[in-house]
């Protein structure tokens, strides 16, 4: 059929369909003929058929505006539960017609095929299977109109739908979560990509992110202002100070130490090393509380070893900062060690041996070559440790409950006045405990550079 009288017959025909139909279902009482809004729908296509005859509007998406008028007319406006969501339907679904069109027009039919799909699954999601949805629904067309035009922006709404279909009660949780692992893909350099690696970086971050679930709901669902007031409690900053203070200055201890042992164990055979290594890695199989318990054995003002330290310098280890200390050392002590230990066995022997012939000591080749190399690994290790010194709960309950550090504040408080009330002050930590542990990979970061100022200086 040619154009013009495509122009001429299509809209005539969809135009007396609408007015035959009209008629007959008002004879029938399925609607009132005579009603306001249908008349005025009648009108409506009416005019856009005037319009496709005089060339004024494309054919396609006038053709598709005025069949969907008349299913509105005809079906669309008796199923919508007021005539306020029946004209926003009828809005919304125009403007679906227009974006459609104009995706088919200048888009791939994959597009098209896209926004089709989209469309009728909201449709069974919001229309079909849930009550009450017509709001829901129009908001998500808006949204799939918005969204369309793109795959990733397509792929991050409907991210969002389905968070907040299938993931309920934890919507935003989802979103964010979602989102993050989207943003990971979609920013993975071409020259990268492989499916092998893809597929692993999805479900690892999947798996992490369910892990950390719990957390994200309880930072996401506490009211800012109970945080605030926390960290206006005199007792919960004097728990958060503790906590970096002592955890820092067990991480300096156990890197005085243990940053060189590990370079000797990284240089040296010995018979026993390998049950040294396992022994290092006792303080990760004991329980918490076992060794909390194995700790005031030794430590304990009344046991002997505990008693003469006391006798001599008048230090306590129970129910002290001292043992506080010793119990994050004692927990933290394998991650520093394994950390830096991997760190210095990827660093090549052959270049201290390079520098020992150019003249340089064994301990000056550690502090300018072997060092240096190591750092970033070293760093992180150490950031380790701090974290689980900070973060060591079941030793230092043993051991010295009071004063309180922010992991026995926690304990203390659930047990006197329930979660609800817990709530703000576990927030607060995980929010001080995320603050600094960001600031501390700041200087992984800033290790590299370091390393090479020092060098450049030497």
């Amino acid at each position: 059929m040619p154009r013009s009288s495509a122009r001429t017959v299509i809209p005539l025909f969809i135009l007396a369909a609408h007015a035959a139909l009209h008629a007959m279902l008002g004879i029938g009482g399925w609607l009132r003929p005579f009603e306001l809004l249908s008349l005025l729908l009648l009108g409506a296509n009416l005019v856009i058929a005037l319009c496709l005859w005089k060339g004024s509007w494309d054919l396609p998406s006038g053709t598709c505006t005025m069949l969907l008028i008349a299913g509105h007319g005809l079906i669309g406006q008796r199923l919508a539960p007021d005539s306020l969501t029946s004209g926003a339907m009828l809005t919304v679904n125009i403007l679906i017609v227009y974006v459609g069109v104009k995706i088919y027009e200048h888009l791939s039919r994959l597009h098209f095929a896209a926004f089709a799909g989209s469309y009728l699954i909201l449709f069974y999601i919001f229309l079909t299977r849930m009550q009450n949805a017509e709001a829901l629904f129009l908001l998500f067309l808006m949204g799939l109109a918005a969204t369309a035009r793109d795959f990733k922006l397509l792929t991050y709404f409907w991210a969002i739908v389905l968070s907040f279909t299938a993931c309920q009660p934890y919507a935003w949780e989802t979103t964010f979560s979602s989102f993050l692992i989207l943003t990971a893909l979609f920013s993975i350099r071409d020259s990268n990509w492989n499916p092998a690696s893809v597929i692993f970086l999805v479900g690892g971050m999947a798996l992490l992110l369910f892990v950390l679930l719990p957390v994200i709901v309880l930072m996401a669902g506490e009211d800012p202002r109970n945080v605030v007031a926390m960290l206006k409690s005199e007792s919960v900053r004097d728990a958060l100070r503790l906590t970096a203070v002592t955890a820092t200055i067990s991480t300096v201890i156990l890197a005085a130490f243990c940053v060189p042992l590990a370079y000797a164990l990284s240089r040296l055979d010995f018979k026993g090393k390998s049950l040294l290594l396992a022994l290092a890695d006792l303080p990760i199989i004991v329980p918490q509380s076992a060794a909390g318990l194995a700790i005031l054995k030794v430590f304990g003002k009344q046991q002997y070893l505990g008693g003469i330290i006391f006798d001599a310098f008048g230090i306590r280890f129970d129910g002290s900062v001292f043992g506080i200390c010793l119990a994050q050392i004692f927990v933290a002590m394998p991650f520093i060690l394994k950390g830096s230990l991997a760190a210095f066995e990827s660093v090549p022997v052959a270049l201290e041996g390079a520098a020992r012939t150019l003249g340089a000591s064994s301990f000056s080749a550690f502090k300018r070559v072997a060092l240096p190399l190591a750092m970033k690994g070293v760093v992180a290790a150490a950031i380790l440790a701090w974290a689980r010194a900070a973060g060591e709960f079941g030793a230092v309950l043993f051991v010295a409950p009071y004063p309180e550090t922010a992991p026995i504040a926690v304990y203390n408080l659930f047990n006197s006045v329930g979660l609800v009330q817990t709530a703000p002050l576990v927030t607060t930590i995980l929010l001080f405990s995320l603050a600094m542990f960001l600031a501390l990979q700041i200087l992984v970061k800033l290790a590299p550079g370091l390393t090479r100022r020092e060098g450049s200086g030497a």
